[in-house]
């Protein structure tokens, strides 16, 4: 064999951008290959070949075959090249074309390691080299494995390429199959959760068709527990669907249709439904538009349905009549534990009916009635219901017009209720003394059960805030919202009376114009010295001395004012026996009271 066919023998295309070569250079010599110098190593000349440190380019040379010459110019041999493949045409065609290296100044530094990279005569050190250089890449190289399974919350919407549809599960199957005869893409969330005991699906986009699909699938279901579909607008035809769908399945206990516009015939259908089902526990209808038109229909659900124990109608429609329908309702209901009423138009007659219901109810503990405009006459109906009612734990009069003499007949029906533990009464028109005399109601009744009295923006004053802390005293976890605090009230009463901080002063004598307030407990032991009769009743001369013995400050002025007027009131006396604390409330402050000219 000739020279130049062993050179023609050693030559590779290293040039290929192929990613399986590329993979294979990395591979260890084959048998068939010089394992002393392998082919990307050997020289194509006797002199000083490029290497990486060079930093050699690479450019495409079509070109059959390169005769190796010592100390001839590049483009000596590149002209070479070119003659003798003329000369060769079919030697050509048989070969594939070779990358020219073209070599670019190197420094110093590189010079050194090129030198180091030449091949020996004795050989293996190359070998050696390539070794520790792939030991060198992939000792480096880090292995992390990547958890690619799709979890619950990369599902944003229902918007996927591929529904995940298992087809060993008949009930997705069907839906699938419902979803195709309908029409209707198939709603991903949903068929991954078809099988759930709890589905949520609020605000999801349903729309009446969607809402039918499910229907169709789910009357079977014996698993589905608690459904929610609020806020999907599925109109009168989705809840007919429902309807029908709860009328076969009974095993759902819990469900809620709220903001979906059902309107009045779509409350017609709940309603047939809800005279048949046994199995519902709780059903959200609020925000449907219901009207006065199905408020019979409704009534007649309270009357004899059995098995229902929440029932939330609110922000509908309802308005007087609806109230003179479902009162008397209320009242024959016997299972019924909580009833949402709220954001309706009940008022005057409406209010007072419903009032009556819940005062003959014996069963509800949870009433909300908030913003109905009950007024005056509504407020007194509730209060008389509150007075002796054995089973109400919780109820919510926010917003209903609501005035002072309103509060007073609720503070009277406290003193004798020992069952009521929440009393929601804000946004009311209530006053400042209507709120003192709640809060009076439930620091003196001894069997009083409140836990939370809620007066969101009803102002109150420092008396009010001074019987808080007597009720916290007894009740560390009473908790109790208001609105702004005044120096004085604002009641007609209220007018020209001084205002009064007890948690900032510290005087043990507080002169008003009226009256003398106590604050101090060591006054009544001097005073008693001052009465060796034991009447509890002293001079005004004496009752300034006791206060000088003391050494308190005071306003002579205002003190002389008002011990006289009490002597005038009293027949000339002031009787102290009203400062005395009883046992069990040490801490209390006394006033005493004025008495008619």
């Amino acid at each position: 064999m000739s020279d130049t066919d062993r050179n023609m023998d050693n030559l590779t295309p290293t040039s290929q951008s192929d990613p399986k070569s590329d993979v294979d250079s990395l591979k260890p010599p084959s048998a068939g290959q010089d394992d002393t110098n392998p082919p990307s190593s050997r020289p194509t000349s006797q002199g000083r070949i490029p290497t990486l440190g060079g930093r050699a380019t690479l450019s495409r040379t079509p070109v059959s075959m390169l005769e190796q010459q010592q100390d001839e110019d590049e483009s000596v041999l590149i002209t070479e090249v070119k003659d003798q493949a003329e000369e060769e045409p079919e030697r050509e065609r048989n070969l594939l074309p070779v990358a020219e290296i073209e070599e670019r100044p190197t420094e110093e530094g590189e010079e050194e390691e090129e030198e180091e990279l030449k091949i020996s005569d004795d050989g293996g050190s190359r070998e050696d080299e390539e070794e520790a250089f792939e030991g060198d890449v992939f000792q480096h190289v880090t292995i992390e494995t990547v958890d690619v399974e799709p979890k619950e919350e990369d599902f944003d919407t229902d918007l996927e390429e591929e529904l995940p549809v298992d087809e060993e599960d008949p009930v997705k199957c069907e839906y699938v199959k419902i979803c195709d005869r309908l029409g209707l893409v198939p709603i991903s969330y949903f068929v991954r959760h078809i099988n759930d005991r709890d589905i949520a699906m609020k605000y999801h986009g349903l729309g009446p068709s969607e809402a039918k699909a499910m229907a169709l699938v789910l009357k079977d279901n014996i698993n589905l527990e608690k459904l929610d579909i609020s806020g999907n607008w599925i109109d009168s035809e989705g809840g007919y669907a429902m309807s029908r769908m709860l009328e076969e399945n009974d095993y759902i206990t819990e469900m809620a249709m709220a903001d979906n516009k059902l309107g009045n015939e779509g409350g017609l259908h709940v309603c047939r439904m809800l005279g048949t089902n046994a199995g519902l526990r709780r059903i959200d209808l609020a925000g449907n538009m219901f009207e006065d038109r199905v408020a019979e229909q409704f009534a007649e659900v309270l009357e004899n349905n059995k098995y229902l124990r929440e029932l939330d109608l609110s922000r509908n429609k309802f308005g007087q009549l609806s109230g003179c329908l479902l009162g008397p309702a209320i009242g024959a209901n016997d299972t019924l534990d909580v009833l949402d009423l709220s954001w309706n138009h009940l008022r005057q007659q409406g209010a007072i009916a419903v009032a009556a219901g819940i005062k003959e109810n014996c069963r509800l503990k949870i009433c909300r009635l908030a913003w109905n405009g009950f007024g005056p006459e509504g407020g007194a109906a509730l209060a008389e219901a509150l007075g002796n009612h054995e089973s109400l734990l919780e109820i919510d009069m926010t917003g209903n017009r609501l005035n002072q003499d309103t509060a007073l007949k609720v503070a009277k029906a406290l003193s004798t209720n020992d069952v009521l533990r929440i009393l929601r009464m804000g946004n009311n028109l209530i006053t400042s003394a209507g709120a003192i005399a709640l809060a009076t109601a439930i620091n003196q009744s001894e069997s009083s059960e409140i836990e939370e009295l809620d007066l969101t923006d009803v102002p109150v004053e420092y008396e009010f805030l001074r019987i808080l802390e007597d009720i916290r005293g007894k009740k560390p976890t009473f908790k109790v919202s208001h609105g702004p605090v005044m120096r004085a009230g604002n009641t007609l009463d209220d007018l020209g009376k001084k205002g009064i901080d007890p948690f900032k002063k510290k005087e043990p004598v507080i002169i008003l114009k009226e009256h003398i307030v106590v604050n101090d407990m060591r006054l009544v032991d001097i005073l008693k010295r001052y009465d060796p009769d034991g009447l509890l009743s002293v001079s005004p001369e004496d009752f300034v001395a006791a206060l000088d013995e003391l050494a308190v400050p005071y306003n002579r002025v205002q003190l002389e004012e008002a011990v006289h007027k009490l002597a005038k009131d009293q027949s000339g006396r002031i009787y102290f026996g009203d400062f005395i604390p009883d046992k069990e409330e040490d801490k209390k402050v006394k006033h005493i009271p004025e008495s008619e000219p």
